[in-house]
């Protein structure tokens, strides 16, 4: 939509025009001569200003003196290519708002017309009875289910009696949660059911769910479900936890562009990082021959991860379903087909999925529902009162997908903020770069894949620090070495993360900084409120001036799970990565440092009409990546161990103190910036 450099024509006649002699004609010059004196910026100009409104949109007189010497331009040139600059970057902030408030209102009219209709069609069954012979479509439709699945239970006990003369043994591989895949009508019957039972759940103004006060999603009421379905949830399974949250968003991606990311295994990872770690298609059972996902239904497993290491992963098989309504709408339904007793796995898919619902302006509405069986038992008490809807919810899904949907579109189209001195191929590596660091460091920590990663020690607490390592791709006799540790803060979730972002707070806890000056050199992708942002980070020595430090750093703001991950580049590297040329982002090997957060009970309750995050406390979670050398036994030094031990400690130790210590001073800023919004209310 937008380039990412723009050459500003310079005009100085127009301004001289408007100060004097607009029809001065001595000169037999008419009006139509009087044409703007255009002055087209080289190349090197335009990079050097490009590069100064980056770090400085607001110039002062004698930096405008220094720049006017550096690029031949005049100093009145240069300070209208600033104001020119700063048009333009205001323009685009003002053009998406009013894309986001465009999508809104359209999102808000059709929730009205919805509500209106319903109204119209409104139905009771106390006060308008059906007939007593007649039956309702649902009615009907479980009685034929019913009966389908009567005589499907006499014929496999017939086939059981004639075939089997052993008794028959439940394996818990993945190969047998399928042992029926070819009962295409079996499965459809299934998908269909579940789609019925998705679209009602779909509907949040209903019974079936209750909002959390502050939090932006919706849990699962368990006896309006159990009324509505039969209480077919199997909550009452021994050592398994019924999960089931609803969240919904805006995105600013197309509906097309939404399932093909959500149908194609490959990419649906790439459209959650850090969520989702892997994604497997295991076998097509039907697959649309025309263009577009309409009735296709697929077999999928998936590993879910939370970059805790007191959280362990889930793993879950499903089958995944595609219907396109006439109303545009799109569903994708997942179900599991493993036993209803959770003998498989330790995580099983009620009906959930995605409802996809195109808006005008290129940009689509989302609702998610993640309902799911889960065996729990493994999670640390420390996090056990967060798993009511925050780590593996629905309102984290819709984040990730929503944080996803506008940094392609910043790639490609828009930047809205500082503009950046690459084209879009360095944009886009930047980007990957920043989500493999995010992929990266979840995964090391929950030790994902397994038979790479040989834990060491720990079970990933402050006083037992957990530590595993995998061999290094790239030498032989090193290794990548994963440190981690989880924590309570009492600090509110909000205040930690704008303390841990705050660059000028950065020098006193961070090995990397070591007392040196950081600022933000380039946002390369970013929210309006900053909360969301991929940024390059310039490190300034103090003690040693031509020594200088350039990082890449992934950060987002979110109570379902907040990160900030990073890690150090060369310079060269970086100069590689913005240049036109094409490059083979999966050969940069990047070490990331980073922290999750995760509001605790207190806070998850958001209660007195605190929104989620902003008061109570934080669990944070700090992990880092080295390279050590391995032992004759492909292990670690046990003096390399202890070290690590001991770097870890002192940096939880120095982290603590600094936020602590800081603490009062964000907190009342934050008040009075509350304060003075309330005013100009």
């Amino acid at each position: 939509m937008y380039g990412d450099n723009v050459d500003f024509d310079i005009s100085l006649n127009n301004r001289n025009i408007s100060r004097g002699n607009p029809t001065n004609d001595q000169d037999g010059i008419g009006p139509k001569s009087r044409k703007k004196r255009l002055q087209r910026l080289t190349f090197k100009q335009n990079q050097i200003l490009q590069g100064h409104f980056s770090i400085c949109p607001h110039p002062d007189e004698y930096r405008r003196m220094e720049l006017s010497e550096i690029t031949g331009l005049t100093a009145q040139q240069v300070k209208f290519w600033f104001q020119n600059k700063i048009t333009q970057v205001k323009s685009l902030n003002e053009k998406e708002e009013s894309y986001r408030l465009k999508v809104e209102n359209a999102m808000l009219s059709d929730e009205i017309k919805k509500l209106k209709e319903a109204q119209r069609t409104m139905f009771c069954p106390t006060c308008d009875p059906l007939p007593q012979n007649q039956l309702s479509p649902d009615m009907q439709r479980l009685k034929e289910q019913n009966n389908w699945l009567n005589l499907e239970i006499s014929r496999l006990q017939a086939e059981t009696l004639q075939n089997s003369r052993q008794p028959f043994q439940l394996d818990s591989s993945a190969e047998n949660v399928v042992t029926r895949q070819n009962d295409i009508q079996m499965i459809a019957e299934l998908t269909h059911n579940a789609m019925d039972e998705f679209i009602i759940l779909s509907n949040s103004h209903g019974p079936l769910w209750l909002p959390v006060p502050g939090g932006s999603f919706e849990i699962l009421n368990n006896m309006a479900y159990a009324t509505k379905f039969g209480g077919k949830n199997s909550a009452d399974i021994i050592g398994f936890k019924t999960e089931a949250t609803h969240a919904d968003v805006v995105v600013m991606m197309g509906t097309k562009n939404i399932m093909d990311y959500l149908m194609d295994s490959e990419c649906y990872a790439s459209l959650c990082p850090g969520i989702l770690s892997t994604a497997k298609t295991i076998k097509a059972y039907k697959w649309p021959t025309n263009v577009g996902y309409n009735g296709a239904i697929h077999l999928m497993t998936i590993e879910t991860v939370f970059p805790s290491p007191l959280v362990p992963s889930r793993k879950c098989t499903f089958v995944r379903s595609c219907r396109e309504l006439q109303n545009g709408t799109t569903l994708i339904v997942d179900v599991s087909l493993d036993s209803s007793d959770g003998t498989f796995f330790k995580c099983r898919k009620m009906p959930s999925g995605v409802l996809i619902q195109p808006l005008e302006h290129n940009s689509c509405k989302i609702v998610i529902i993640e309902h799911v069986l889960v065996d729990d038992t493994r999670v640390q008490e420390l996090y056990q009162p967060c798993m009511s809807g925050l780590m593996f919810g629905a309102r984290r899904w819709v984040t990730s997908i929503a944080r996803q949907c506008l940094r392609l579109r910043d790639t490609f189209h828009v930047i809205t903020r500082n503009a950046l001195r690459a084209n879009s191929k360095g944009r886009k590596s930047l980007m990957k770069l920043a989500d493999g660091l995010l992929v990266s460091y979840s995964n090391s920590i929950a030790a994902i894949p397994e038979d790479a990663w040989t834990m060491v020690c720990g079970a990933g607490t402050e006083q037992d620090i957990k530590i595993s390592h995998r061999r290094s791709h790239d030498r032989t006799n090193t290794a990548v070495v994963s440190v981690s540790a989880s924590f309570q803060l009492p600090i509110p979730l909000r205040v930690t993360f704008d303390l841990l972002r705050n660059n000028t707070l950065r020098a006193e806890w961070d090995v990397l900084v070591k007392g040196g000056v950081v600022r933000e050199e380039v946002c390369v992708s970013g929210s309006i409120e900053a909360d969301d942002t991929v940024s390059i980070l310039h490190v300034k020595n103090v003690t040693k001036i031509r020594e200088t430090i350039m990082i890449l750093q992934n950060s987002c703001y979110d109570v379902s799970g907040s990160f900030i991950v990073y890690s150090p580049i060369d310079t060269q590297l970086m100069n590689k990565i913005l240049s036109p040329e094409d490059m083979a982002e999966s050969k940069v090997s990047l070490y990331p440092t980073g922290f999750s957060l995760l509001p605790v009970s207190e806070s998850a309750e958001g209660g007195n009409g605190i929104a989620l995050g902003e008061d109570g406390e934080t669990l944070v979670t700090v992990g880092f990546q080295i390279l050590l050398k391995l032992a004759r036994g492909n292990g670690l030094y046990p003096k390399s161990v202890a070290a690590t031990i001991a770097l870890m400690s002192g940096n939880i130790e120095t982290i603590k103190k600094s936020l602590i210590n800081n603490q009062s001073h964000v907190e009342c800023t934050r008040r009075k910036g509350r304060h003075n919004d309330s005013g100009r209310m």
